[in-house]
């Protein structure tokens, strides 16, 4: 008899931070971890129209959820949500920051309490588009939090297609076309690959900006191969 394979990640009661978690990248992000047995804690700004439907949408899964209201350019703010956490729940596991504006320079303001709150290691992800200057930010964490054991790294894509909710539509369908994997990036797609920089395995990487397109970036930087 063939066993059947555990497809979980190993995040099964770890604790997951995730900004702006209610919509978008975000809302893929905390499913993606609630699917694996994670606890997150959303954060989410006062007068949140996607809370209600992002409460359905992770009800019932083998993770938990939690919410509580942060701006993430307050540092103060998040200094105290960060203290809460460690008392409350001993430690952080994963921070992810779903990157809704351009300016990550307050992640740089938070890097000492932010890496104190994992206390055994853990892993910082920032999730958002290409056009988002990340690199920089990244290279700067990275170094600053390894003495910590924690593993730093971001996901970004050219554009998502959010289904009924797409801006341009017909910008998407024209990317899909030229797209060489034949569709343009899922919001699910962006939660996989955070998940997997979340799990034990991928400890060593560190410092990466990986691009989940499809190779669409590929095909614009290079050009077609056949």
């Amino acid at each position: 008899m063939i066993e059947p394979v555990n497809t979980r990640l190993g995040l099964d009661g770890k604790l997951a931070l995730v900004t702006a978690g209610t919509h978008g990248l975000g809302l893929a992000i905390a499913s993606k971890l609630c699917d694996n047995g994670a606890h997150v804690i959303l954060t989410t700004s006062a007068d949140d129209p996607d809370l209600e439907r992002a409460k359905l949408v992770l009800a019932g899964k083998p993770g938990s959820v939690t919410v509580t209201q942060l701006d993430i350019a307050d540092e103060h703010s998040v200094r105290l949500l960060l203290d809460q956490i460690k008392q409350d729940r001993g430690q952080l596991d994963m921070f992810v920051h779903h990157a809704v504006s351009p300016d990550l320079t307050p992640l740089l303001n938070v890097v000492e309490p932010l890496a104190k709150a994992f206390v055994d290691g853990g892993r910082v992800v920032i999730a958002g588009y290409t056009v988002t200057p990340v690199h920089g930010v990244i290279r700067t964490l990275a170094l600053e939090m390894a003495w910590y054991r924690v593993a730093v790294n971001a996901v970004v894509t050219t554009v998502v297609d959010n289904g009924p909710m797409n801006i341009d539509p017909d910008l998407v369908d024209r990317l899909a076309i030229k797209s060489p994997s034949g569709r343009v990036t899922l919001p699910q797609d962006i939660a996989n690959a955070v998940a997997l920089l979340c799990t034990d395995e991928a400890s060593w990487i560190q410092g990466q900006v990986i691009t989940v397109d499809g190779g669409l970036e590929l095909l614009e930087r290079w050009g077609e191969t056949r």
